[in-house]
């Protein structure tokens, strides 16, 4: 059996390191994405809101205040996916 040499070990160890950094990346991404489903559902919700103290201006003769478009889809993914477009049409991205 080869003995590994210094060098070795030590590349070894740096390829080890940058792999649990590529995996902690990843762990960070899919927490990102969970937090985005958090944002969604909690939009959904004070969008609701916003309609209910509308409704009850309108019954008490007061005129309703403008709310913000809903979302065009619930799924994640297209949520996702028509940030990144509105970012990327306003050159954020």
């Amino acid at each position: 059996m080869k003995q590994e040499q210094p060098y070795e070990r030590l590349l070894h160890a740096l390829q080890e390191d940058e792999a649990r950094r590529l995996s902690k990346y990843l762990e960070e991404i899919d927490h990102k994405l969970l937090d985005c489903q958090k944002y969604v559902e909690e939009y959904d919700r004070v969008r609701s809101t916003l309609h209910a103290i509308n409704e009850q201006l309108s019954r008490l003769g007061a005129e309703p205040l403008p709310v913000v478009d809903g979302l065009p889809t619930h799924d994640l993914g297209e949520v996702i996916k028509n940030r990144i477009d509105h970012m990327r049409f306003q050159g954020k991205i």
